[in-house]
C-alpha cells in the first residue's frame, strides 16, 4: 500500500511505525480512553502488539493505521486508521480512533476525519465511508454524527469485548454525494 501522511493545520496523520510504540504507549495510559474500545491498550506488552498488528494489516492491504500527531508541540496523542478498506466496492470504513482526553473536543479529532475523508472521496475515490461505533458510547455518537455522518442501523450482539460483555454496533456513513455538504461544514468547524 502506498505511503500516505496527511498534513492539517493542527494534525499530522503519519504511518503508524515501531518506532512509535513508546510515544503512543505514553498517549494510552488514561484509563477513560478505552471504556467502550474493543481493542485495548493497557500495557506495554499490548501497545507493542497493536502497533505490530497495525503494520501487519498495512502490508496485507486490510488497514491503514496512522498516529496522530499534534503539530503545536510534535507530540503523538492517539491514532486512527483506515480499516475494511475495499477498493473494489469503493468503501473503507475510518475507526479505531482514539485519543488522549487532552486533546478530546478539541480541533483534533475534526481535523482528523476532514483529512481522511477527504483522501478517502477525493484521492481513492470511494463512495461511501463507514464509521462504527458502541451503541453506549454517547460521545462517540455525538461526534460522528456532527461529521454529517447519517446512522444506518444498529449490528446487534455484533462484537464481544475484553470483559465479556458483547456490544451492539451502531453503523454511520457518507456516501460520495454527501461529501461536498460534510466538507463544506468541517471546514467551517475548522475555521472558527
Amino acid at each position: 500500500m502506498e505511503h500516505i501522511e496527511l498534513l492539517g493545520k493542527h494534525v499530522i496523520l503519519t504511518p503508524m511505525m515501531e518506532h512509535h510504540i513508546e510515544p503512543l504507549y505514553a498517549a494510552s495510559l488514561p484509563p477513560e480512553i478505552w471504556k467502550w474500545s474493543a481493542t485495548k491498550i493497557l500495557s506495554y506488552e499490548e501497545a507493542i502488539s497493536y502497533v505490530k498488528e497495525g503494520i501487519r494489516a498495512r502490508e496485507q492491504e486490510l488497514h491503514h493505521p496512522f498516529v496522530v500527531i499534534d503539530q503545536t508541540n510534535d507530540t503523538i496523542v492517539g491514532s486512527t486508521s483506515f480499516r475494511n478498506i475495499q477498493f473494489h466496492n469503493q468503501s473503507l470504513e475510518i475507526g479505531s480512533t482514539w485519543y488522549h482526553p487532552d486533546k478530546w473536543r478539541t480541533a483534533i479529532n475534526t481535523e482528523c476525519k476532514y483529512l481522511l475523508l477527504k483522501h478517502a472521496f477525493e484521492k481513492w475515490h470511494m463512495t461511501r465511508v463507514e464509521f462504527r461505533t458502541d451503541e453506549l458510547n454517547k460521545r462517540s455518537r455525538a461526534a460522528i454524527a456532527r461529521l454529517g455522518a447519517l446512522e444506518e442501523g444498529i449490528l446487534r450482539m455484533e462484537k464481544k469485548l475484553q470483559g465479556g460483555r458483547i456490544r451492539n454496533t451502531v453503523v454511520y456513513s457518507i456516501l460520495e454525494h454527501e461529501w461536498s455538504c460534510v466538507k463544506k461544514n468541517l471546514e467551517a468547524f475548522l475555521a472558527r
